[in-house]
């Protein structure tokens, strides 16, 4: 049986730990707000993540992100299909929060920038609530 090498252990602690890290945004998310979806990714410092999604239309969505220990600074913002910003969050934080309405058409554009990490890399997380 082979052992995984240090750094993989590594990064599976930092991905454990943001899953464990959604999982209690389910206790801060708005009430009547579900955890809809969520996503885990690796960025550099200065990099940017965009994950397009199929949400409801003209519904209340409220989207949180997290990151590892290593990162200081993460910011969030929301794009609808046109590329309008429906919503963003580039507080000097690694918690970003953002909550806004969808129009009529339900595709959205998350975006999460790395702004100051610790390391040559850290690992984030977003995590979608939709209200019912």
């Amino acid at each position: 049986m082979a052992l995984a090498s240090g750094s993989a252990l590594a990064q599976n602690v930092h991905i454990s730990r943001l899953y464990e890290q959604v999982l209690e945004n389910i206790e801060f998310a708005e009430p009547g707000h579900p955890l809809d979806s969520f996503g885990v990714f690796r960025i550099d410092e200065g990099r940017t993540v965009e994950v397009e999604l199929d949400v409801p239309a003209e519904t209340s969505i409220q989207i949180m992100g997290d990151c590892d220990e290593d990162c200081f600074d993460l910011d969030l913002a929301v794009y609808d299909a046109s590329g309008a910003l429906l919503a963003e969050d580039r507080l000097d934080d690694y918690y970003p929060i953002v909550n806004f309405t969808t129009g009529r058409n339900g595709r959205i554009t998350i975006e999460l920038d790395m702004v100051d990490c610790d390391a040559v890399y850290c690992y984030t997380a977003y995590s979608v609530f939709v209200g019912g």
